[in-house]
């Protein structure tokens, strides 16, 4: 009661003033602060439980920072009081003949009396919530969305100003507020008028550079198993295999069949039986690595002199998928004849079992003693010459498709580190903003017309190497190691109302959410999946067993439920059934151990900076996997010690024997004894068959993804891949510029030395002769540097989920371990 009265008596002793209205020339307002809003409040209250006039002003949707702000840079500014601080005074109305509308409304809370009932104020309380809540209505970002602190400045949109003398004479009806005048967001400390740039900046766009002759021999690089001379021997092999298959049939039409069969465990037998589809399926692992090629090259040369696509960075897959079921996304990225080319290389793999029942025995009796001779099947044969021809045919045309002419690349980007080299100067990183953390981050990035080159900028005179849009602006985030000191990561400073209002804080708490973390596998390996991929396994493995073994039958033999007679042409049924059909299954299971494979191939970088204590840039970063045939895999996962992709490859391998030895281990054998002809296995060829099923199917046990191997989304565009890589400080490390070759790359992210010339372009300078040494000195250390895949403080200074070096000078550790799982860990 004392304050209340004290109140009052201060009230009913204030001096009167004339007011007037204060009206200076600013470049921003000030909205109303905190301390503004929660006076009026509590003077509003005390008003109204005294009996005056008063008005209740709805809650902020969220609150602005206090920030002080100097009276000569506002229109609505009160002087300031002792320990506060204080809002601007308000605008008085004034009557027509210039008085006073209202002698009772002072200009300052100092001197408020109480509220005249002939006067409204309510456009002014609107006003100043409109001002406490500016900040979300101008940058359009809900309660959730964004710290004011944080936000970028943003240009608000021009309002028309009223003439000097219609403000001072007009007074806006009260249901209307008058327009709040024009004011710039707030920034974390206020600015002096004279360091605010009113003048548009113009901005720095892409050119791309006429190539020159030299520029032009720089450019045109093919990956090597696209090259012609690579191309020329595959095609070599497959007509050599199309003159002999043209020879067999050729001569055992005329020749009473090729040769006499000497039984089912020699030489021969392996000749006619083996040797065919192993053959076949050693040509089928040389086009695998040619379709891998194809497939990490198509993007780039969709940016190429002739052709352009606008969907290749979320379209285009990088990786291979042409395996069990065939690849049709040619066809929708306008690449017909490749889709037709990469149709007629999935039918290829048809090639293997059809080779299983290529050679046959027959009864041959009108050329000396009736005995058994091998013979070809030719309706198989020539089955086999067309679809060794249409190989050639797809294989020439993807050579016309892949010239050099075509190319603008510089070496083949196989690996992270290729890409950040293509991307670092590229002006599409904006569209990438927030997609680390989507499930679907090739849905969200728009088309862009894109183009692989030599480019500058019309804001610096350097000539470069990379990916970009043609006269596009380029926006640059520029990142500030002293704002990367201080900004502190979740995993040491949880303050979930600041995280609240932190940067996007539905984004901020998607990357530090163990569910976004590991959200993605491939389905096949799904947790219930690769459950069924065991059971059925094991379960079929034990079933061959048994029916195998079980009384004898396949040693003794089994009735072959078909007519096992050999005509004219070579064809029998029966032995047409037992090494079609067991080659074709054991092509399928080998073809569908190849998306696993491909799997584990691609996944191991992130797997490797996944750990606590992230990985070097060979292990990381340079790590290509899938650019490699499999002997390549096995013996560089070796050597990496990256032992589960090792094995996983290696079963690859083991697999491509189960079609060999499954389409040759029958055969129908005549036995006169009982006048019957039986289905008889070679027992050694069986063995060896059974061994290998059995590791085959028990091997699914292994391929469980541990929680490392778990991504935020896939991983088969570039755009997936860019999604975690566009803000990281990587793009703009000292160790990946002026980069000539793929050798100089992998020198200096390894640590070898490197010239100045290479690290500066020029060095004509004392100072740019010492600087590039300096450099030369940092990146010596590059052996050592660890990167990781977590949480890290991007150019933008804020946090992002992506690759990159676990921890930078001045700043703090990288956050590989979901904040969450973290705290889990230091609670247990």
């Amino acid at each position: 009661m004392n304050l209340v009265t004290e109140d009052i008596a201060h009230i009913h002793t204030v001096k009167q003033a004339t007011p007037q209205y204060i009206k200076s020339d600013s470049l921003k307002s000030s909205s109303a602060t905190n301390e503004y809003f929660s006076d009026y409040a509590s003077d509003a209250a005390s008003q109204i439980s005294h009996g005056g006039q008063g008005y209740e002003t709805p809650p902020s949707r969220i609150s602005t920072p206090l920030v002080q702000q100097n009276p000569v840079d506002s229109e609505m500014t009160l002087p300031a009081r002792a320990g506060v601080a204080q809002p601007a005074p308000l605008n008085i109305r004034r009557s027509q003949n210039g008085g006073p509308q209202n002698p009772g409304m002072l200009s300052t809370f100092d001197e408020m009396s109480p509220p005249t009932p002939d006067v409204d104020d309510t456009p002014y309380i609107r006003f100043a919530i409109e001002q406490l809540t500016r900040d979300e209505d101008v940058l359009g970002r809900g309660r959730d969305s964004a710290d004011p602190d944080q936000l970028p400045l943003v240009s608000p949109a021009p309002h028309p100003v009223a003439s000097e003398e219609s403000s001072q004479t007009s007074t806006p009806p009260p249901s209307i507020p008058p327009p709040p005048p024009p004011r710039a967001p707030q920034s974390a400390s206020p600015r002096p008028l004279s360091q605010i740039n009113r003048k548009p900046v113009p901005q720095e766009v892409m050119l791309p550079v006429d190539l020159s002759k030299d520029l032009r021999m720089r450019l045109g690089f093919v990956p090597l198993p696209l090259r012609l001379p690579i191309l020329a021997l595959y095609l070599l092999l497959c007509l050599l295999i199309i003159a002999a298959l043209i020879f067999s049939l050729i001569f055992a039409g005329t020749n009473h069949a090729l040769f006499d069969y000497d039984g089912n465990a020699t030489a021969r037998y392996f000749v006619f039986q083996y040797l065919p589809q192993l053959i076949g399926i050693l040509l089928i692992l040389w086009l695998f690595v040619i379709e891998a090629a194809m497939y990490r090259s198509l993007p780039y040369y969709n940016m190429g002199p002739s052709q352009r696509n606008s969907w290749v960075l979320q379209d285009m897959h990088i990786l291979p998928a042409n395996f069990v079921l065939p690849d049709l996304t040619f066809f929708r990225n306008r690449e017909p004849w490749l889709g037709v080319a990469f149709f007629i290389f999935w039918i290829a793999n048809f090639t293997v079992p059809l080779l299983a029942c290529l050679y046959q025995t027959q009864w041959i009796t009108d050329d000396g003693p009736a005995r058994f001779r091998w013979t070809a099947v030719r309706g198989v044969g020539w089955t086999l010459v067309a679809l060794y021809v249409l190989l050639c045919l797809a294989l020439l045309y993807c050579a016309f498709r892949f010239r050099r002419s075509e190319s603008n690349l510089l070496w083949d980007p196989t690996s992270l580190a290729d890409l950040i080299c293509l991307f670092r100067q590229s002006n599409v990183g904006s569209d990438f903003e927030q997609t680390e953390i989507s499930p679907e981050p090739n849905a969200q990035i728009p088309p862009r017309n894109l183009r692989l080159g030599f480019f500058t900028t019309s804001g610096r005179p350097d000539v470069f190497h990379g990916v970009g849009e043609e006269y596009a602006p380029i926006k640059r985030l520029s990142f500030q190691p002293h704002a990367a000191k201080d900004a502190p990561l979740a995993s040491e400073s949880i303050d979930l109302e600041a995280q609240r209002l932190s940067y996007g804080s539905g984004f901020a708490r998607n990357i530090h959410s163990p569910f976004v973390r590991y959200r993605w596998v491939p389905w096949f390996l799904r947790d219930s999946t690769v459950l069924a991929w065991i059971v059925a396994a094991i379960l079929l493995v034990i079933a061959f067993l048994a029916v195998s073994f079980v009384n004898r039958a396949v040693q003794d033999g089994f009735d072959p439920q078909l007519p096992s007679l050999t005509d004219s042409s070579g064809f029998s049924p029966a032995n047409f059934l037992y090494s079609f059909v067991p080659a074709f299954l054991g092509m399928f299971l080998f073809l569908a151990w190849q998306p696993i494979d491909m799997y584990y191939r691609a996944v191991q970088p992130f797997r490797n900076m996944s750990q606590p204590a992230g990985a070097t840039a060979r292990h990381s970063l340079l790590l290509s996997y899938p650019a490699y045939g499999h002997l390549g895999v096995v013996t560089r996962a070796l050597i990496n010690r990256d032992y589960k992709v090792a094995y996983v490859t290696f079963i690859s391998i083991l697999s491509l024997s189960i079609p060999v030895l499954a389409g040759g281990v029958f055969t129908a054998i005549y036995f006169s004894s009982d006048n019957r002809v039986r289905i008889v296995a070679s027992m050694p060829g069986y063995y060896a068959l059974c061994v290998l099923v059995t590791v085959y199917a028990l091997s699914y046990l292994t391929i469980w993804p541990t929680r490392k191997r778990y991504l935020p989304h896939n991983i088969n565009t570039i755009a997936a891949l860019l999604s975690w890589l566009y803000a990281s400080p990587l793009l703009g490390d000292v160790a990946l510029q002026n980069i000539e070759t793929k050798g100089e790359l992998v020198d200096r992210l390894t640590g070898s030395t490197f010239t100045a010339a290479a690290l500066t372009g020029d060095g004509d300078s004392d100072e740019k002769r010492q600087r590039p040494r300096r450099g030369v000195r940092r990146l010596e250390a590059n052996a050592g540097l660890r990167y990781a895949f977590g949480i890290f403080v991007g150019r933008d200074t804020k946090e992002h989920l992506g690759i990159d070096r676990l921890q930078r000078p001045g700043s703090r550790e990288m956050l590989v371990v979901p904040t969450s799982q973290q705290h889990e860990k230091q609670v247990d």
